[in-house]
Formats: C-alpha cells, sequence, structure tokens
C-alpha cells in the first residue's frame, strides 16, 4: 500500500506542497490553506491518505485539537461528497461548492461546541468562502508544479495560481534572514522578476500583484507593496530584451519609482538587498528551468504584433475595470451613527421577552400605560449608565410597575445585553472601517499601475468583427411622492464584443434604495469588464451587499450579456421581473424565482442562454411596470399582449408606449418607481 501512495515522484511532490502550506495562516489567525490543499490534492487525482494524515498532524500541533476536528469533519464530507455527487470532472466550481459546504457545516459544528459570539460566525462564513477560493487556485497551481516533467502548454490563470500557492508556501519562512537579508523577500522577487523576464510585461505586473496580495493577506504588506510589486514586474517584462540584467534593473526602478509617488523620496519600499540578491540568483536559474517556463507558454513567435498589443491593451483596460470594482464594493467610509429611538425600541423589547412577559400584570402596564413605562425605562437607562447597576430604590416610587424587583432584575439583564450589542457593533463598524480602508487603496494602488502601463506602453484596440447593433429605447419614472427612484440601469459595451443590458430594482423607493440598486448595477458592470465569470461575479456583488449591514435593503438583478458578434445572449436573474424576447409575432417570456441579492449568503441565480437575431426585441422592465395593471391573470401577461399588438420597431417608442400604459392602468399615478429598457437587435451593416 506505501508502494503505491508513493509510486512516483508527482504524488512525493504532491505530498510536500499540501503539507507545507498547511501550516500557514492568515492575519485573522484563521488558516484555509490546509483544507484547501487536501481538495486540491484530490482533485489532481493523488491519494490522499498522506495528505490527510499529514495535515491533520500539522493542524493539531500549530493551530489547536479544535482546528483540527474541523479539518477532519471538512475533508471526510469533501470526499463524500465528491464521491456521490458525481459531476464532470474538469467542473472545478462544482468541487468548489462543495469544499465551501463542507467546511460550512464543519464551522458550525465548532461554533455548536464552543460559546458563539456574532463575530465568530462572520469569521466562520469568512473561513468557509476563503477555503472555496483558495481550494481553486491551489487546484490549478498544483497541477502546474507538479507536472513540470510533461509537455504541454498552459494558460497564463495557472502560472498565476501556481505563484500564489508558492507565495503561500514561502510566509511559512517567516522573518526568517540570512546577513539581515529575508529570505522570504528574495524568493518573492525572484519569482516576479523571473516571470517578468520570461513571460513579458503582461504576466510580470499580474505575478506582482498576486504574490503581494497574498504577502498583504498573510500580514507581511500593504496596498503600496501591491503597487511596487505589480509595476516592479511589469517593468522587469519591459526591459526583458536586455536580458536577465535588463530585467533586474527594471525591477529596481519600478521600485524606486514608485517609492518616489508614495513617499515623495527615493527610500525604497521593497528592500533594495532583496532585489539584488534576487537579480543575482536570476543569473543562477537552470536553463533547463527557463526552457521548462518557455514550453509552458508556448511562445514560438506567431503572435502578431497587434494582437500583443492587443493583449496589453485588454490588461489596461481590466487594471481600470478592477479598480473601479474595488471602488464600488467599498461603498462609503462607515460613520459613526446615532439612533436612540431603535436603541430604545431594542431596549424595550429585550426587557419585555426577558422580564416583562413573565408577569401577571403585562397588559397593565405595557398596553394601558405604555407611556409611563417607557419613561420609567428611559429613566433606568440614565441610572445603569452611570452607576452600571439599577436597583429597587432606584425605580420612582408613582410607577405603574407593581413588580418592582422583576423590573430592576429585568433592566440589568437587558443592559448586560444592551453593552454585548454596543461592542459587536463598535467591532463591526471598525471592520468595515478597515475593509473600507484596505479597499480604497487597492482601487489606488491598482489605477496608478494601470496610469503607469499607459506610459511605458503603446496600444491599439484590436476590432472584433460584430455582425449586429443594438438601437435602445429607455423610459422610467419615480414613484408618486418620491424624490429618488430605486431603480438603476446600464446599457453599455463592456469589451470583446458584448453589450451589457441591467436593471436593478431596490427594495422601496428613495435614496436608500438608489444606492443599493446603482452599487449592485455599477459593481457588476466593472467585473464582468475585469474578466470574472458570471456566477462569481453575482456571488461577490452578493456578498458586498451583506457585509454593508444595512437591514432590509436589498435588490433584484436582472441583466442580458448579449455577443454581438453570433448573437448568442445570456440573460441572468436574481429575483427579476420577467423578460421579454419578441421575435415577429411571438413573444417568450424568460422568468427566474428566488431571493433579491444582499438576504442570504447563498442565492438562486437563474441563467438562461437564447440566439437573438436581426428584428429581434428584448424589453426589460422593473416590478412598477408588472405590478401596475391588475387586470390580468397572472399579472406578468399583460405586457406580452401589449409587445403583441405594437408593431413599432422604434425602441424608444415602445418604451414609451409601455411606461404610458402602466401610468395609465393606476388612474394617471405612478405607485411605484418604473423602468422599461428596450434594445432592437440590427445588422451592423
Amino acid at each position: 500500500m506505501i508502494k503505491k501512495l508513493v509510486q512516483n515522484k508527482r504524488n512525493i511532490l504532491t505530498y510536500l506542497i499540501t503539507l507545507i502550506v498547511s501550516g500557514a495562516k492568515l492575519m485573522t489567525g484563521t488558516s484555509p490553506f490546509g483544507i484547501a490543499a487536501f481538495g486540491a490534492a484530490a482533485a489532481n487525482k493523488v491519494p490522499v491518505l498522506i495528505p490527510f494524515i499529514g495535515i491533520t498532524t500539522i493542524t493539531l500541533l500549530i493551530f489547536g485539537p479544535m482546528a483540527m476536528l474541523k479539518f477532519i469533519i471538512s475533508a471526510i464530507l469533501f470526499v463524500v461528497f465528491k464521491a456521490f455527487l458525481k459531476n464532470d470532472e474538469e467542473n472545478k466550481m462544482s468541487d468548489a461548492i462543495k469544499m465551501l459546504v463542507a467546511v460550512a457545516i464543519s464551522e458550525s459544528i465548532g461554533l455548536f461546541m464552543t460559546k458563539t459570539l456574532v463575530y465568530d460566525s462572520l469569521l466562520a462564513i469568512y473561513s468557509a468562502i476563503t477555503s472555496a477560493i483558495f481550494y481553486l487556485i491551489f487546484a490549478s497551481g498544483i497541477s502546474t508544479i507538479v507536472d513540470y516533467g510533461r509537455k504541454k502548454a498552459i494558460s497564463s490563470e495557472d502560472m498565476i495560481a501556481s505563484c500564489v500557492l508558492l507565495t503561500v508556501a514561502i510566509t511559512l519562512l517567516g522573518e526568517a534572514s540570512i546577513f539581515g537579508v529575508s529570505i522570504r523577500g528574495v524568493l518573492s522577487v525572484l519569482m516576479v522578476m523571473l516571470l517578468g523576464w520570461k513571460c513579458g510585461p503582461c504576466i510580470g505586473a499580474t505575478s506582482g500583484i498576486a504574490t503581494s496580495l497574498v504577502l498583504g493577506i498573510m500580514g507581511y504588506g500593504s496596498a503600496v507593496t501591491v503597487a511596487t510589486y505589480g509595476f516592479s514586474g511589469l517593468l522587469s517584462g519591459v526591459f526583458a530584451k536586455f536580458g536577465k540584467i535588463g530585467a533586474g534593473i527594471g525591477f529596481i526602478l519600478g521600485n524606486i519609482v514608485l517609492a518616489f509617488y508614495a513617499n515623495g523620496s527615493t527610500e525604497v519600499i521593497i528592500n533594495l538587498k532583496e532585489i539584488v540578491v534576487a537579480s543575482v540568483c536570476l543569473f543562477f536559474v537552470p536553463k533547463s528551468f527557463t526552457v521548462f517556463i518557455d514550453d509552458l507558454f508556448d511562445y514560438d513567435g506567431s503572435l502578431s504584433n497587434r494582437e500583443i498589443k492587443y493583449f496589453e491593451k485588454n490588461t489596461l483596460y481590466r487594471l481600470g475595470a478592477m479598480s473601479e470594482a474595488m471602488e464600488n464594493m467599498a461603498g462609503e467610509e462607515a460613520t459613526e451613527q446615532e439612533n436612540s429611538s431603535e436603541e430604545m425600541r431594542v431596549f424595550i423589547k429585550s426587557l419585555n421577552e426577558n422580564s416583562c412577559k413573565k408577569c401577571e400584570h403585562y397588559n397593565e402596564c405595557w398596553e394601558q400605560n405604555y407611556h409611563s413605562m417607557y419613561e420609567t425605562v428611559f429613566n433606568a437607562i440614565e441610572t445603569l449608565q452611570t452607576e452600571g447597576e439599577a436597583t429597587v430604590e432606584n425605580i420612582p416610587e408613582n410607577t405603574v410597575c407593581k413588580n418592582k424587583e422583576m423590573l430592576a432584575d429585568g433592566l440589568n439583564f437587558a443592559y448586560q445585553i444592551y453593552k454585548v450589542n454596543q461592542d459587536w457593533q463598535q467591532k463591526m463598524q471598525e471592520k468595515r472601517r478597515q475593509s473600507y480602508k484596505q479597499l480604497k487603496e487597492m482601487s489606488s494602488a491598482i489605477k496608478d499601475i494601470k496610469e503607469e502601463m499607459k506610459v511605458v506602453t503603446s496600444t491599439t484596440e484590436k476590432n472584433k468583427k460584430e455582425n449586429y447593433k443594438l438601437s435602445i429605447g429607455i423610459a422610467k419614472c419615480k414613484k408618486n411622492d418620491s424624490v429618488v427612484s430605486g431603480d438603476n440601469f446600464i446599457n453599455e459595451k463592456i469589451g470583446d464584443g458584448k453589450y451589457l443590458l441591467g436593471i436593478s430594482d431596490g427594495m422601496g423607493s428613495g435614496e436608500k434604495a438608489s444606492k443599493k440598486s446603482k452599487k449592485v448595477i455599477s459593481t457588476l458592470e466593472n467585473l464582468l469588464k475585469t474578466g470574472f465569470e458570471k456566477t462569481k461575479a453575482v456571488d461577490m456583488i452578493n456578498s458586498v451587499l451583506l457585509a454593508d449591514g444595512e437591514e432590509e435593503i436589498f435588490a433584484t438583478l436582472d441583466a442580458s450579456v448579449i455577443d454581438l458578434e453570433s448573437g448568442s445572449t445570456e440573460f441572468i436573474k436574481v429575483s427579476s421581473c420577467p423578460t421579454y424576447v419578441k421575435k415577429g409575432n411571438n413573444v417568450d417570456m424568460i422568468q427566474s424565482v428566488g431571493l433579491p441579492v444582499g438576504v442570504l449568503e447563498n442565492i438562486d441565480i437563474d441563467f438562461y442562454g437564447k440566439n437573438l437575431e436581426a428584428g429581434d426585441t428584448v424589453v426589460m422592465i422593473s416590478d412598477g411596470i408588472i405590478d401596475a395593471n391588475q387586470d390580468y391573470e397572472p399579472k406578468e401577461l399583460w405586457i406580452t399582449e401589449l409587445l403583441k399588438a405594437v408593431k413599432t420597431d422604434n425602441p424608444q417608442r415602445l418604451a414609451d408606449i409601455i411606461l404610458q400604459e402602466a401610468i395609465d392602468s393606476n388612474m394617471g399615478i405612478a405607485k411605484d418607481d418604473m423602468t422599461v429598457l428596450v434594445a432592437v437587435v440590427n445588422h451592423s451593416n
């Protein structure tokens, strides 16, 4: 059996990698890397017995018995899910979901076994999500590293995944140094410099950003470090035409330029000794290894200059979109807000639930003499805040309460709950401030890299053939008594010949609903521009809205991504109104179910595919339009009948007709925010 487990070098190397990274941890003290590495080993068809035993042992020694128990439960559940929930072998996303569920269950068991705070619950959710994310990265990264002897070409995404994996492993060196030079720093710089030298400026910049982001979340870097690594990796690729010396000089120049930009001086951000040592090490990299990198990317000189420039342009485009997406996710800076009436309501509810409702005189106090009891409790809170405890003597003689001892005990208990909630809210407020600051800094750093890339690279747009074009019509109005509409929409090209149409309906009407729906629609736009897969983009938006901390403000999402070359269209729907597609006299209705984004951690996302042709019409609406006409059953049918009856092919005219019909159905009063977006497909010539 032992011989089977270690039957080849590939298995042994996989075991070593998984064991090494399982000892790393994030700044939060948690470690999603052990279970992620275990899953990655399974994904690469390596016997998992040795990784299971090894990671279990390492987790026990470094993180303790509870962490070990969670790992064992997660690993067993993941193996069971893979065995009984079959899917396409190449579908890593499905396995990532299994990983997320397995870790979520083990974390829930851990919470059940210990004293649980709200913060612990949030940390458990965070651990499940990060475990799934790093599983996807490690699954690709391990495959790239252990298959070093095989002749195959891989994608740049796989190379970056291996870069992230190696960076996690490197962080285990901690602050180890030789003659004052950090070994971790030298290896990180060498890895970025090597990829910039062999693979060019785009891979150099991307690997620099990936490496420094991992160092940052592990507690060894900052937003400025991200910009420095990214720009230095870019210049290593730009100067690589001068050989290894050029790659080293490029990295040093990038470090100095970003240092001057960030600090206003030449005090470097990355230790110059580390760069010099890494440059020397670059000269001693075996030729066989550099040939291996060439073979991986299969650079045979067949790319035209125009295509190379297109890739550079595409990188700039995605960096800009990523910067905007981070800006949107950051939202507005968290500020201290006082809401005394809400706090009082929660306090009285806690008092009633835990004390007063147990008293036979409850109705007499809180139903017949509510205002008197409210005043008594309000005055008691002042006593609690100054003295820390309320007694029977603190309760006025003229109070209507006939059981003052029970009331005093209830006040003290409710005050303890109040203080715990206040502490938790302050912690969450501080976390939101930190997240806001970090995302803003990351956005700024990536934006700076984009601007620097503009200086050192010349770009030209590669034109993708577009056989179709869209004519757009938009009509909208706000609720009759509202100042601001809670609906937001988008119609814009998102690159690569794709066109995005979308409507987000914020719950209710007014400024808060508008901000929420605007965040949904603009973040979706920027994530899709960046190249995010659609499901991941919607999941990320949902996570951001959940982290906002605003209760009862949700938003729907209705989006259509149209390929202007082929006409193929993907409809993305999350608790949204139907989308109508008119082909000649036929009208198809595309519907969705489920909750809006920002309600639950896991949401139902509906995807539908359809091929559009010249003459087809797409109609998207918010629920104010659907609910306007109550004469049909089901209510969505009235739009279908209207589209069949109206013969115009002018999109703006059609949008105006639908909106006016909805308003007229309510005696000329808009009872809700209303938005109509119409797109007519035409031939491009």
